[in-house]
């Protein structure tokens, strides 16, 4: 139930507060916090004349530094299930994948291509390319494991991708140093960043590029696009399903039935 006296809302985050990390189970020492040092709160940025712009996407682009850390809730042994969640009771999945995010959404469409997403087998990684076209899902595991079992499921989950300017009303918290997980050199040159909120939401955007380098969200996920890896003059039409999964959407299922 919302409440405003929560401090789980994020109502009144400070800097370097809800900023989160790199978590491994649920267990309360399996969690590495993100390095933070504050720079200025939203007012004392406002008091120095500036006011940064909103997180915004481009409306296409690449990022071929992906990385992130999926939190859900475990609904089997293997944690192929990945609906995330944003509740804290239940056994939780914690599963990290890195590759490519392609973004289009002039034709409402994403494709993530998992290089590596980690498996509960010891030692093995699964590959996936994670498609999502208007309001269906196509996740094509091409990899499990050591063995290839090449499946492409069919998910009307309702909704399409994110939208570009789904940030725009989000609350500005301050600026930070921040050593971004998962990028070289990052506990000796932290990024400076501009740090929102919107809800349990939060989101940093690089100060120079302006681009968003950084999300996370308890109980759901964090996620990381190195800043030295965008393209912008994308191509390639991300509606395109290979022949496994063109089959597989001949009977896509309604979870919401």
């Amino acid at each position: 139930m919302f409440d405003e006296a929560c401090p789980s809302m994020f109502r009144n985050c400070s800097t370097c507060e809800g900023i989160g990390g790199i978590a491994t189970s649920d267990k309360p020492d399996a969690f590495t916090p993100v390095p933070c040092k504050s720079v200025g709160t939203a007012a004392e940025m406002k008091a120095k004349g500036i006011v940064p712009p909103v997180p915004m996407f481009p409306k296409k682009f690449v990022n071929t530094g992906f990385h992130e850390v999926q939190i859900f809730v475990k609904h089997d042994p293997l944690c192929l299930v990945q609906i995330p969640a944003s509740v804290s009771n239940g056994t939780h999945c914690y599963k990290p994948q890195e590759g490519t995010f392609n973004y289009d959404i002039e034709n409402v469409a994403l494709r993530i291509d998992y290089l590596r997403s980690k498996t509960p087998l010891p030692g093995t990684n699964m590959t996936e390319i994670f498609h999502h076209i208007d309001s269906y899902v196509h996740p094509e595991i091409t990899k499990y494991g050591i063995d290839p079992v090449p499946t492409c499921l069919c998910i009307n989950v309702g909704v399409g991708p994110v939208s570009h300017d789904w940030a725009a009303d989000a609350q500005y918290v301050g600026r930070e140093l921040l050593g971004v997980e998962f990028l070289d050199n990052t506990a000796k040159a932290p990024l400076l960043c501009d740090h929102f909120v919107k809800g349990p939401h939060h989101v940093w955007t690089e100060v120079e590029s302006r681009n968003i380098v950084r999300l996370w969200q308890p109980y759901n996920g964090l996620e990381i696009f190195d800043p030295a890896k965008w393209e912008f003059n994308v191509t390639e039409d991300l509606r395109k399903l290979d022949l496994t999964c063109r089959i597989g959407a001949k009977a896509c299922i309604n979870p919401r039935l």
